[in-house]
């Protein structure tokens, strides 16, 4: 059975609503009746250990793998089922666990790609090069110099994406995802293979683009980031949920805290470690 923490419920306006979404994959159920609502303009965080089906609900989400059962809603839009370009014509846009940048294209290219989405241009605009294709060009281009320096990609926009540092491609990632103008973004792992210091500047990102209007989903295994900037969370283990509310709360629940960090012993000590550290001050 579910946890839920009191501050879980309200009646804020949903921008991302799951309902008995299920995804079998032969004999092995990936998901297993979950129920997820993320509110407008809400940094979610759903959490669990390796194999807890987190990345499968990413996934359903986005479209690119379709549920077996229940249904997904984006800002009341039913977009369970439907191909993940039309998914993203209704505001959804994410980043992957594994890094996906496109072989042999500059920082800027790789940006100004993710745009294409949104432009209103013609093929035949497109061949001649008219006053208005160029005219959107260079919009594109301005826009994909502010996104970068938004993200805080410090490597210089002409050289190839695939050569930067590992923190730097996922800014860069980051920044193809926003160049689409999404209403939802969805990151599987952002801090993954970054340093405190970069983990916290990515975690005030995430608070500038809440601030900017986006609902954030995100999946975590940096707890200083999760309890730092997450508002609410949902916790997964095996395919079910556990516990849903604020990351406080939920990694205080002791199934949760089993699930997540192993023996109950262990799982005790480290919970004793965090208040320790918050107490202390530390974050």
């Amino acid at each position: 059975m579910t946890s839920a923490s009191p501050e879980a419920s309200g009646s804020v306006t949903p921008a991302v609503e799951i309902a008995g979404l299920t995804k079998r994959f032969g004999g092995l159920t990936a998901v297993s009746d979950i129920d997820i609502e993320v509110a407008e303009r809400r940094i979610h965080g759903i959490l669990g250990p390796n194999g807890a089906g987190k990345t499968t609900v990413l996934n359903m989400i986005s479209g690119f793998i379709a549920p077996d059962d229940g249904s997904i809603s984006v800002f009341g839009h039913e977009v369970t089922r439907i191909p993940p370009h039309r998914i993203a014509r209704h505001g959804v846009a994410r980043t992957y666990q594994n890094i996906r940048l496109f072989a042999g294209m500059t920082v800027l290219e790789t940006v100004v790609a993710g745009a294409y989405l949104r432009r209103s241009s013609t093929i035949g605009g497109t061949l001649l090069l008219s006053p208005g294709e160029r005219r959107e060009r260079r919009r594109v281009r301005e826009q994909a110099h502010s996104i970068l320096e938004q993200v805080g990609v410090r490597s210089a926009h002409d050289e190839l994406a695939e050569t930067l540092s590992y923190g730097d491609q996922r800014r860069v990632e980051i920044a193809r995802a926003l160049a689409t103008d999404p209403k939802v973004l969805l990151l599987d792992e952002p801090t993954a293979g970054m340093n405190d210091a970069e983990s916290h500047e990515i975690g005030q990102l995430l608070l500038e683009l809440r601030e900017s209007g986006l609902t954030l989903i995100l999946i975590e295994h940096n707890m200083r980031l999760v309890e730092g900037f997450c508002e609410s969370v949902s916790v997964m283990n095996s395919g079910v949920m556990l516990a849903q509310g604020t990351p406080g709360w939920c990694l205080e629940q002791d199934d949760v805290r089993e699930a997540y960090f192993g023996k109950r012993s262990d799982a005790a000590r480290i919970a004793t470690l965090r208040r320790a550290r918050r107490g202390s001050g530390g974050s």
